[in-house]
């Protein structure tokens, strides 16, 4: 009787205790499964966009310096002759000088750029490297990067090897990551040699999780660098990711998707950059993201183990005081059937009733636990997330006095050599008033004659990269030019004209901007000549224009839409009437209550 007493007790007591844990044990596995799965979610995009700055700041270091020279075909010839000749006049020094300045304020600006190299075929094979400037292949420590050039076609504009490299005879072979950018004059290339140790160390500030392993391949799978994460998987380095984790290769990459190495389960991010056929995979052991739905199901087995052990030794305490109980209450019966009743010590009975006193104290305390340790865990994973957040934001923040002193630099080098009125420093005096417009306070409205302003210094610096192809009208009456407005409303949409509508050297352009009141409102056309918009599309940029989702083509115009309907209550947003080969016309307008001086 006493073992049933004893079994019927803990099998009670368990189940009332283990309950409320296994209850709130699910509850919060299910809620941490959903969660941890929108965090990865959120983890994967912010990862996607980190990876694309990084990468397109990587990739693009060099891009400016090579459409120059594809732009400008003077500064190609007199590269080409430099190198070709055993004298130089006065220009030719000079321009000379301006290049080995740029190329070495290129490779001193990005601590990941080892050297740059620019190269037009000559007989002696000589060609503009940074330090050493004008150099002979025979000379140089670094010979294979100009039989790679010479192995590729005339129709690869630019591509990417992973190769080893050495500044100085003395100095040992490292790996080094070489891009190679075509100049379509004379046959030339620009060469810029990337230091792999350093862009493994850029690809660790990207780490969302301890041992995340960042991978950027080539088109084949075969790794270009890595951080250091990376080596703790062993992946064999003459065949390629994919191929070891039996991934297809495929242009749209693979998002959160599940799979093996060596026994181990990992979490595979991968995204593409077609430019130059690159990809960016991420791994992330399965143990590390789903470690919160771990610990809480380790809580839970413990909690059940120790809510065991309680009613087990609780059990047992009640067998015995419950027995010892029973056992005197027979003792006083038998004692007062008999005549001989007696009392205990204290002169009272002893009271039998109480037998679950301690139930409702022990269940509160495994439910104070249980919510304490939830409320713990929430508070640390905010305060992490709260800590991701400050580094990234830290990460993104630039010094716009760096823009503003760089491009000072340039104009005081420009005027040292060519005076003040030479057609680039006047470029560059653009820039500075462009950059300075747009990197002030965005909350403060300018009136509209600034804002015209900053649109005509702009379009300067587009007809001097599409000469004699941009024609740029106005129609407006001065009396409209204190009104105020927000800024860069045209920038965006004349960048957008030029970008589709200028696609070669005889393509032109007419753009008209035409401004004039009506009522109690400003009205904006802004027309161009160019190949208008195909109706099918047109339809997909009006949808975007009015969707919550993000964009990857006409961004520009897209979030000046979002500022128009956002800064003026009420407000439409843009308009668009298209012809597919004759043109496009954007309409909009803004209020003049309140926004006159």
């Amino acid at each position: 009787m006493k073992q049933k007493y004893f079994i019927h007790k803990f099998t009670r007591y368990f189940f009332i205790f283990s309950l409320p844990v296994i209850i709130i044990g699910l509850l919060l596995t299910v809620y941490s499964f959903f969660q941890i799965r929108e965090n990865s979610n959120t983890q994967a995009q912010s990862s996607f966009q980190a990876s694309s700055q990084l990468m397109e700041e990587i990739l693009t270091k060099g891009d400016d310096i090579a459409d120059m020279m594809n732009t400008n075909s003077g500064i190609s010839m007199s590269m080409y002759r430099i190198l070709n000749q055993n004298s130089m006049n006065y220009k030719e020094n000079v321009t000379k000088n301006i290049m080995f300045n740029i190329l070495e304020n290129l490779k001193s600006s990005f601590s990941y750029i080892n050297s740059v190299y620019v190269y037009f075929p000559n007989e002696k094979d000589y060609f503009f490297q940074t330090t050493e400037k004008l150099t002979s292949i025979q000379d140089s420590a670094d010979r294979q990067w100009l039989s790679d050039f010479k192995e590729h076609t005339p129709d690869e504009d630019k591509w990417i090897v992973l190769r080893s490299f050495q500044n100085y005879h003395f100095e040992k072979e490292h790996p080094a990551i070489t891009i190679y950018r075509r100049i379509r004059y004379y046959g030339g290339v620009l060469v810029v040699n990337l230091n792999q140790s350093v862009l493994s160390e850029l690809l660790s500030s990207l780490e969302n999780y301890p041992n995340e392993s960042i991978f950027v391949t080539n088109s084949e799978g075969h790794v270009l660098f890595s951080n250091a994460n990376a080596d703790k998987l062993h992946f064999k380095p003459d065949q390629g990711i994919h191929e070891q984790l039996s991934l297809p290769l495929t242009d749209t990459g693979h998002y959160l998707s599940s799979v093996k190495y060596n026994k181990h389960s990992y979490v595979l991010t991968e995204f593409t950059y077609p430019d130059y056929d690159l990809h960016f995979l991420s791994l992330v052991p399965s143990r590390d993201i789903y470690r919160l739905l771990y610990n809480i199901l380790y809580c839970v087995v413990i909690g059940c183990l120790a809510a065991a052990v309680l009613c087990l030794l609780f059990s047992l305490y009640l067998t015995n005081k419950n027995f010892h109980q029973i056992e005197r209450l027979l003792d006083i019966l038998w004692c007062a059937e008999r005549g001989t009743l007696s009392l205990d010590d204290s002169g009272e009975f002893i009271d039998a009733e109480k037998l679950d006193e301690y139930n409702l104290i022990l269940n509160r305390v495994i439910f104070t636990f249980v919510r304490n340790n939830m409320l713990t865990m929430q508070l640390k994973e905010w305060q992490l997330k709260k800590t991701i957040s400050e580094l990234k934001a830290l990460q993104l923040q630039i010094n716009p006095h760096f823009f503003f002193n760089t491009l000072q630099s340039i104009d005081m080098e420009i005027v040292k050599n060519e005076g003040y009125l030479a057609p680039a420093s006047r470029l560059v005096h653009a820039l500075s008033d462009i950059l300075r417009y747009a990197l002030s306070d965005s909350k403060t409205s300018v009136s509209l004659k600034d804002e015209i302003q900053s649109c005509k210094e702009y379009m300067e610096i587009q007809k001097f990269h599409h000469p004699g192809q941009i024609v740029l009208l106005w129609d407006y009456d001065d009396s409209i030019l204190n009104y105020r407005v927000i800024r860069l409303l045209f920038q965006p949409l004349l960048e957008n004209s030029i970008h589709y509508s200028i696609r070669c050297p005889s393509d032109s352009l007419v753009i008209r901007i035409k401004i004039f009141e009506k009522g109690e409102v400003l009205k904006f056309h802004i027309l161009d000549n160019g190949v208008g918009i195909e109706k099918n599309r047109l339809q997909q940029i009006r949808e975007s224009l009015q969707s919550a989702e993000e964009q990857e083509h006409h961004i520009g115009m897209k979030n000046t839409h979002k500022r128009l309907v956002l800064t003026y209550p009420g407000n439409e947003g843009l308009t668009i009437v298209s012809q597919e080969g004759k043109g496009t016309c954007v309409r909009f307008e803004v209020p003049k209550e309140g926004t006159h001086k």
